[in-house]
């Protein structure tokens, strides 16, 4: 396969990578990347064949095919961190009876590796391996808030800062305030900021070199849990934060 073709490839992939793209015609991919339409043509019927892709019979348009999860799912199970983080969100979510989440950020999305549920409702934008929004999240402002500030920036100016809730800030200099606040005191929160009956608290987990590789968290229903009782287990997670960091090799005088 010529370098040019695996390219186009890519560029195919990148351009459905957004929750914005459901489905788009040949020429639509076609004009959006500048690649002719018989070569497009051929691209996405290589790739449905593969199952990357389905096609609409009803409208002739193309959208993400199972391939991508059952990839993704691998992704997940296999990822090197998961054998020590898993076991301690699971004891936290039997211990709590909360919902407990621990992601990495990925260039400037974050994605959720493993997730023990114990919510009523199932929320699309927290499942495993999809990007949640890393403004208004606890557990993307906790990651953000641990970059330099020139990764931060360049997150921000790349991100859609989208109001979920009234209380979602989409300010970029006033989260960038609260980033600071996030980083001094060592967990982040979400008020109902993502969304409006979901409180979360998040904390990082750190690498031997004292790097932040992950971050965890906490969540519950306001009608269960108001965000005072759900900040009640901020010390709880920042010491299993601690206790999982210091499996990766982390030093603390904590």
């Amino acid at each position: 396969m010529k370098y040019n073709t695996v390219h186009d490839i890519l560029n195919v992939l990148k351009f459905f990578n957004s929750f914005d793209v459901e489905e788009k015609s040949v020429s639509e991919i076609s004009k959006g990347l500048k690649i002719t339409p018989s070569k497009t043509s051929r691209i996405m019927q290589s790739l449905e064949g593969q199952g990357f892709f389905e096609k609409n019979v009803v409208t002739g348009k193309y959208r993400l095919g199972m391939g991508f999860f059952e990839l993704g799912m691998v992704y997940a199970f296999n990822f090197p961190l998961r054998k020590i983080i898993r076991p301690h969100i699971e004891q936290m979510a039997k211990e709590l009876g909360l919902t407990a989440s621990w992601a990495i950020l990925k260039n400037t999305k974050v994605v959720v590796i493993d997730r023990v549920q114990n919510l009523s409702i199932d929320l699309f934008t927290y499942r495993l391996g999809l990007n949640i929004p890393v403004h208004s999240s606890s557990i993307g402002k906790v990651l953000l808030a641990h970059l330099p500030d020139e990764e931060q920036d360049k997150i921000l100016r790349s991100v859609r800062m989208t109001r979920f809730t009234d209380a979602t800030i989409v300010e970029p200099d006033v989260l960038k305030e609260s980033l600071k606040t996030i980083r001094e005191r060592g967990y982040a929160t979400d008020e109902g900021e993502t969304y409006k009956d979901i409180n979360c608290i998040a904390t990082p987990i750190r690498d031997s070199a004292g790097e932040v590789i992950a971050a965890i968290n906490l969540m519950d229903e306001n009608s269960r849990n108001t965000s005072e009782k759900i900040f009640q287990f901020v010390e709880y997670l920042k010491e299993k934060a601690l206790f999982i960091s210091r499996q990766f090799g982390y030093k603390s005088d904590v």
